[in-house]
């Protein structure tokens, strides 16, 4: 789903889209995507401990169950108490909370305390994750030709303010997720499925009706598509399927400061790319609520900060630090204490997200790109930004090989790990008669350990006879930058890896990799290739249990063929926390803290 979550791994030091959009193990450069954040990533840790495995990662095939008739309240946790404040440290810098345009996994995982959607996941206490409703009854119904779905929403259901969450609000946010001109870098599902949205441009500059939603009183909600969408009620899930209220929409300035409807809402504007505090909704009811709970009183978000020393911090966990927690990944200077004495204090698994080092295939030709595969330095750039066994483990394909139905085989010079050749690389352009060729790209200048990951990187294809441009800018604009629907620069833009929405390949390869998302920012290569996009076409129609073998030739179509992106990691999700802070568990779903549930000791 999104782009993928904190450090959009290897490459880019962006986060991952949240369809995922994270951190980078492989550089944890500070914006990793946490695919949006899409649904899900990593497996939950099971209980206070994390892994319980010392430090272990257990792989496992990704599921997302039903629960439909689910109930509020959630399910109490053992032991847990009201109270105190809960501190987030974390080395990349959210650029906005708009829930219409974000799609980062970190952004994801925080909107999930502050806004409600018609869906939700909820992490059950053996790690696993089932998607229960939010504000709907049920997880919505579906008409027999599968082209429409009714939701109704519950009673008693109230913004922070206290005023009423009706139908209308909640088709004006789905309306709102299509302004992709004034609010770009979202999802783009809901453009190909809902009826019309191909062609709406959003409420600000249709006012109109839309066809693909409908208000049918306060409390029922029609979809309708274009062509059936089983997949539907985990989309619901994303923010850009919950409330607004229009006369609260201040557009562009709204993800400053989004009205809140769960259990906690912002307590005066976000600082960009410093820090952010939530408070207790007490607007919030949790018997309509069967995932999430209110412990802490506040927690307080600290952004762009220096993740060496923060892990060290957590390590001590002394002060205000025993209650502070990480989810950005270990780095090796606390690593082997968080595999022993400290053992109780982590939460690891591998997740749904893969990281990629992006290549734009309009401006750099295949030939090119293969030789950036064969020269890029990935074992170095490991080494240098600190990359831990709890970070990654090698990746050969664009999806994580635990999806169930999908065994990728590998392509030769694409393993995921390797000290590069800069002579075979140097070799290849001279064959393509590309010698010199200039490649460029953004990085965190204000970001040490991106800055290492730059040096190492550069050095390497300077060796192998590029010209190389970097462009160091604040960690603040990086997302922003990456972004951009026309890139100035030719590598690392877009979506530095990501994270599936849901467990199954409909949701990796048409959101970045199809013709009609070249120019809207999170386009992997900016690829545009009408024969590809025909062959997804094709797949994704077929019954979810028949997709996995399919898309593995896919795969290794576009790798051998077009080489859009070198996968480098998949993603493991890691999470450091305090002596004081209590049951943190990794969503399957997204590899991030279930943040609904962790309670701080007093």
């Amino acid at each position: 789903m999104r782009l993928t979550k904190f450090a959009a791994l290897a490459a880019a030091g962006s986060l991952t889209l949240a369809a995922c959009g994270g951190g980078s193990p492989a550089e944890k450069e500070s914006e990793a995507e946490k695919p949006e954040s899409g649904a899900g990533k990593e497996s939950g840790s099971g209980g206070e401990s994390g892994s319980g495995e010392e430090g272990g990662t257990e792989k496992k095939e990704s599921s997302a169950g039903m629960v439909a008739d689910a109930k509020g309240p959630a399910p109490e946790v053992e032991g847990a108490t009201e109270g105190g404040t809960l501190t987030i440290l974390s080395a990349a810098a959210p650029e906005h909370f708009d829930p219409s345009a974000q799609y980062y996994q970190d952004v994801n995982a925080i909107m999930n305390l502050t806004n409600r959607r018609l869906t939700q996941y909820r992490v059950e206490p053996d790690g696993s994750s089932v998607l229960v409703p939010d504000l709907a009854k049920d997880l919505g119904k579906e008409s027999k030709d599968g082209l429409t779905w009714t939701f109704e929403l519950k009673d008693g259901l109230k913004y922070e303010d206290g005023s009423p969450i009706t139908a209308e609000d909640v088709v004006y946010g789905i309306k709102r997720s299509f302004a992709t001109e004034e609010l770009p870098g979202g999802p783009a599902f809901q453009m190909e499925y809902l009826k019309g949205g191909d062609k709406y441009k959003g409420p600000f500059k249709d006012k109109g009706e839309f066809a693909g939603a409908k208000a049918v009183d306060d409390k029922t909600i029609e979809i309708h598509l274009s062509k059936p969408w089983p997949s539907l009620p985990y989309f619901a899930g994303f923010t850009q399927m919950g409330p607004i209220p229009q006369d609260k929409d201040t557009q562009k300035k709204y993800g400053n400061k989004p009205v809140a409807s769960g259990p906690y809402k912002f307590e005066g504007d976000y600082k960009k790319g410093r820090s952010l505090t939530l408070v207790k909704n007490e607007n919030w009811d949790p018997k309509t609520d069967p995932a999430r709970h209110q412990y802490p009183d506040k927690i307080d978000f600290k952004f762009a900060q220096d993740f060496v020393a923060i892990n060290k911090q957590v390590e001590a966990s002394n002060g205000p630090d025993a209650s502070a927690l990480i989810y950005d990944g270990v780095d090796a200077s606390v690593a082997e204490s968080f595999k022993g004495e400290n053992k109780d204090r982590i939460a690891n698994t591998q997740g749904p997200c893969v990281s990629y080092v992006n290549m734009n295939t309009e401006k750099i030709p295949l030939e090119v790109r293969k030789a950036i595969a064969a020269a890029y330095p990935i074992d170095q750039i490991r080494t240098a930004t600190g990359a831990t066994e709890f970070d990654y483990e090698p990746a050969i394909s664009y999806m994580t090989d635990t999806v169930p139905g999908f065994e990728p085989e590998p392509t030769e010079g694409l393993t995921g790990e390797g000290k590069g050749d800069p002579a075979k690389a140097k070799k290849m352009l001279q064959d393509a008669g590309k010698e010199g060729f200039e490649l460029s790209w953004y990085y965190s200048v204000d970001n040490p350990v991106a800055v290492k990951g730059n040096q190492v990187r550069k050095q390497a294809l300077e060796q192998a006879g590029f010209t190389v441009k970097d462009q160091g800018v604040p960690r603040a604009e990086m997302r922003e930058l990456m972004a951009q629907p026309e890139p100035k620069v030719n590598m690392m833009t877009g979506p530095a890896g990501w994270c599936y929405d849901w467990p199954v390949g409909d949701a990796v390869y048409p959101p970045i990799f199809d013709s009609a998302i070249q120019k809207s920012g999170h386009s992997v290569g900016m690829l545009a290739d009408k024969e590809l996009d025909k062959e997804m076409d094709r797949i994704k129609e077929l019954p979810a249990e028949e997709q996995g073998p399919e898309w593995a030739k896919f795969d290794k179509k576009l790798r051998e063929e077009h080489l859009p992106a070198i996968p480098t990691d998949y993603t493991k999700s890691a999470a450091i926390f305090g002596t004081k802070v209590h049951n943190v568990n990794l969503d399957p779903n997204s590899g991030m803290p279930d943040l609904a549930g962790v309670y701080v000791e007093k």
